[in-house]
Formats: structure tokens, sequence, C-alpha cells
């Protein structure tokens, strides 16, 4: 893409340059020599009187004023050509070295580093909110979902959306933390499942709140994915939260992050989770 930029620009160029040398001749070749010759006519009448009517003097007095502008046009359009194709030449040039990696550090390879993504628009309703229940009126948590099977979330009531809610989690003998969870984090096995190949970043971690925010990203086409845990203490759980930012279906993804969380917070820090007849979270 900055390579077909820069072409473009010094094709540009190219063609600006092609129109000056066109314009040039035009002015330079008919209009400007009128001028001199009309310059050396009117240096002949003053000097020769006999042999130049003043009516050939008046006539090229006259032209001269359009000649002037004539050549005043030409080399403000030059200026505004070659200024234009030189700044469109450095603006390329300068986008194609600077252009920021759309990529986390602990991707699973550099592959597909360069690659553009397609990381959708955090949201600005993330964090934990006082929210709008469509069945107890308000509650104090994590974002519900929306109707798209792309997200799992356990703040909201369970009969604001039956489908996309889950339980919250439960702590070993309620006396775990957040670090728990940011350890786990702080050792995710990237690509594990075929997802989260694009890497992850811990982009809020607050031990007092009791919350962690995580991106988490695609491997080939950079979807990013939210992840949030906070300790809700009027349920005495932690909630949790894993959504899709674009598109309508996952494939699973979200689930299968959430399961692989889950899994090692039970075998390292013995924490509990409702789970339905096929094992999964519930």
């Amino acid at each position: 893409s900055s390579n077909s930029n820069r072409k473009n620009a010094m094709n540009y160029c190219i063609i600006a340059l092609l129109s000056l040398t066109s314009s040039y001749h035009t002015l330079g070749y008919s209009i400007i020599p009128q001028y001199q010759h009309g310059r050396r006519m009117t240096a002949l009448s003053s000097s020769s009187s006999s042999s130049t009517s003043s009516h050939d003097t008046v006539e090229q007095c006259q032209n001269q004023p359009i000649i002037e502008n004539n050549r005043r046009n030409f080399l403000n359009s030059a200026a505004a050509k070659t200024t234009t194709a030189l700044l469109l030449l450095q603006s390329t040039t300068t986008t194609a070295t600077t252009a920021p990696a759309n990529a986390f550090e602990n991707r699973l390879n550099d592959k597909y580093a360069d690659a553009p993504a397609t990381t959708g628009t955090q949201p600005k309703d993330l964090g934990v909110k006082t929210r709008k229940s469509r069945t107890e009126g308000s509650y104090v948590g994590l974002k519900m979902c929306g109707n798209s099977p792309n997200c799992l979330a356990s703040s909201n009531p369970y009969a604001d959306l039956p489908v996309r809610t889950i339980e919250g989690w439960n702590a070993a003998n309620n006396g775990g933390s957040i670090r728990d969870v940011k350890k786990v984090i702080d050792t995710y096995e990237v690509g594990h499942d075929d997802i989260d190949g694009g890497g992850y970043k811990v982009m809020e971690y607050d031990e007092k709140e009791n919350y962690l925010y995580v991106q988490f990203q695609s491997y080939k086409a950079g979807y990013i994915d939210d992840f949030e845990c906070w300790y809700n203490p009027k349920k005495g759980q932690f909630d949790v939260r894993s959504s899709s930012r674009v598109g309508y279906s996952d494939l699973g993804v979200n689930n299968l992050r959430l399961e692989y969380i889950a899994r090692r917070l039970g075998e390292e820090f013995k924490w509990t989770f409702e789970r339905s007849g096929n094992g999964m979270l519930a």
C-alpha cells in the first residue's frame, strides 16, 4: 500500500512536470517572444519615430498588460503544481516510514503482523457502571451483551438476556482476588485452541477495585475482543465479560477464551464455576 501511494505520487510529479513543460512551450515560444518582440518594437519606435507609426506603439502598449498577466498566471500555476507534487510525495514517503504496526508484541509470530487489522472501535462504556436492566430497572456492573452471538457476560440479571448470560465465578473459599486472574493473563497461551494468535494486552488493572481489562487480537484479520473481570461485592462473585467488537458470529472464540481462563483458575487457584450438563460454563 505504501509503495503504491509512493508510485502514485511519483506519477503525479511526472504529470505535473509534463504539464508545466507544455504550458511553458505555449507561453515561452508564442506569448513571451511576443512580449520581447513588443519591447524591441517599442524601443525601435522611440529611437526611429519616422519608421514606426504611433498607432503601432499604442497597440503594443495595450497588449503588454495581457502578456504580463499571462506570464504571471503561468508562474503562479507552476508554483502551485510543483508545491502540490512535492507535498504529496513527502506525505506518502512519511506515511510509508512511520506507519505504526497493528499488532501486539506477544503475538504468535510476525507472519501477519504488518497486515491491515480490523480492530473495530473500543466501546466507550466498558468498566463498572450503573446500567439499565430490562427486568430489574438497573444494576451495577459490567456491560450487558447485545443480541449478536459474539458475547458472554455475567453482570446483568439473567432474565435480561438468558442466551448471552453466564453465572459469576467463585474464587477459592471467597478468598481469591483479581490477582489470580492477572497471573493467568500474564502467562496466557497465545494461539491456544487456534484463537488469540494476534496476542493480547492488559489495558487496565486495578487491584483496589478488583478490576481487569484485557484486549485480545485474532491472528490473521486482527479482530480485537474485549475481556473484563470484576469482583461484584453484592453477589460475592467475580463477574466476567468477553465480547467481539465487529461481526455477528464469533465462531465460539469468546467461549473458548473464557473456558481457558476458567480452567486455569480452577487448576491453579481452586476457583469454582457453574457448568451446564455438557460441561461448559453455564
